[in-house]
């Protein structure tokens, strides 16, 4: 039987490299559940005394839970042009990886405090993104060490064809 070549990856804008899922700590939902409890309470308490002020505080924990599900971090995904951060349907945020500097391994406490975008949900698998303009970004990957990997090789690729 005759061997044939592999058909050569695709080089167009949109090809997808590698993918990888937000990484979440426990803490993280400790504190959603404390932020969505602490308008869920009053609202089921209110339903007693004043129905308008219930509704109106089912309201705001709805809000609250859709802002936590549309600006949390689903997934990342590294294309050969672009890092794209999926967020809740329909955002996404995407990166051009001809800004991008370096990645590299961010200490926990950027999780909490940091003079960039932190979209990071988890303190033990933070990474950091430095830009070459713009401010820095803070995730976190479920596997740190490939997407560290992954990441730099096709940002060396990305500034070899500039």
């Amino acid at each position: 039987m005759k061997k044939t070549a592999p058909p050569p990856l695709p080089t167009g804008p949109g090809y997808l490299m590698y993918e990888e899922a937000a990484a979440y700590d426990r803490m993280q939902f400790v504190l959603l559940g404390v932020i969505i409890t602490a308008t869920l309470v009053p609202a089921i308490i209110l339903l007693f005394f004043d129905v308008e002020g219930a509704a109106a505080m089912f309201g705001v924990s709805l809000l609250d839970a859709l802002i936590f599900h549309l600006v949390f971090p689903r997934r990342y995904q590294l294309f050969n042009t672009k890092l794209r951060i999926v967020l809740g349907w329909p955002i996404r945020w995407d990166i051009k990886l001809s800004t991008i500097k370096e990645a590299r391994p961010a200490p926990a406490i950027s999780t909490w405090i940091y003079g960039g975008v932190r979209l990071a949900t988890s303190s033990a698998s933070a990474v950091e993104i430095v830009r070459r303009k713009g401010m820095g970004i803070i995730i976190s990957p479920s596997d740190r060490q490939t997407f560290l990997e992954q990441l730099n090789a096709a940002v060396k690729l990305a500034q070899e064809r500039l």
